[in-house]
């Protein structure tokens, strides 16, 4: 059942390695909804932060989707919407059970601190990471020139100084390492059971674990499921790389820190 008009526009506004806008274009993909991309340079331009894209998205991250004249963020919002919108496989269960199975692994992965798996490999003695020591400063020389823009900066400049001290602890490391681990070994346990992660069929927690294992492996966390370790994992992984959907949607699971 068609429920949005043919002729409105679908635009996404991402950056190609962000693991949310992976999450989101595999969404696109799998459904088959056709769309447009403007590419939000956040590394080096900071393009977040410029007010034309503030007043899409507050927060300043991506995605951001539009739909005509709607726009819509947040990456647990966009996928549902993109699902329960657009013609295409169904990619939420049809039962309640189900569908909470769904949405409770998909907030499991999106709870994990990206950040800390990224930069552990890459501390030096002191158990900092000069790439977060730049990007802080570089946060906060944006933010001595576009006062306009401090709410956005300041909630970035915070998010920078926990990640800092979070790199400092081997303990929260360890801690945040530890709960990537174990959403792994809980995908094997489901996996064992079914062919996608939150069942019989293909959902919207599958277009988030393959965006997630795609980071893990990136990372060099890609052992977790090697050597007959989690070999649900690894099996599922290969699979979802045959889809046609992976190409689509453009999934990096290799790229140098700066890009991501």
């Amino acid at each position: 059942m068609s429920r949005v008009v043919a002729t409105k526009q679908v635009l996404l506004y991402d950056y190609p390695t962000s693991i949310c806008c992976q999450m989101t274009r595999l969404t696109l993909a799998e459904k088959g909804v056709p769309y447009k991309r403007r590419t939000v340079d956040i590394m080096v331009k900071a393009e977040q932060f410029e007010p034309w894209y503030t007043a899409l998205n507050p927060r300043a991250v991506v995605p951001t989707l539009a739909i005509g004249d709607e726009i819509i963020t947040d990456t647990l919002r966009i996928v549902p919407r993109i699902d329960a919108e657009f013609d295409g496989p169904a990619l939420t269960p049809p039962t309640a059970e189900g569908a909470a199975a769904m949405e409770a692994t998909m907030r499991d992965i999106m709870g994990l601190h990206y950040g800390v798996l990224l930069y552990s490999h890459r501390l030096d003695g002191s158990g900092k990471s000069q790439m977060v020591i730049d990007r802080g400063r570089f946060l906060r020389e944006q933010r001595a020139k576009h006062p306009e823009r401090a709410e956005a900066l300041d909630r970035r400049i915070a998010g920078n100084e926990r990640l800092q001290k979070a790199l400092a602890d081997p303990a929260e490391v360890e801690r945040h390492v530890g709960e990537a681990r174990a959403l792994v070994t809980r995908l094997d346990q489901a996996l064992a059971e079914f062919p996608f992660v939150s069942g019989g069929s293909y959902t919207l927690a599958d277009t988030f674990a393959t965006a997630a294992l795609a980071r893990f492996r990136m990372h060099g966390y890609d052992t977790w499921w090697q050597n007959g370790i989690n070999p649900h994992v690894a099996a599922y992984y290969r699979r979802m790389q045959e889809r046609s959907s992976w190409a689509e949607a453009g999934v990096v699971d290799r790229a140098d820190e700066r890009d991501i």
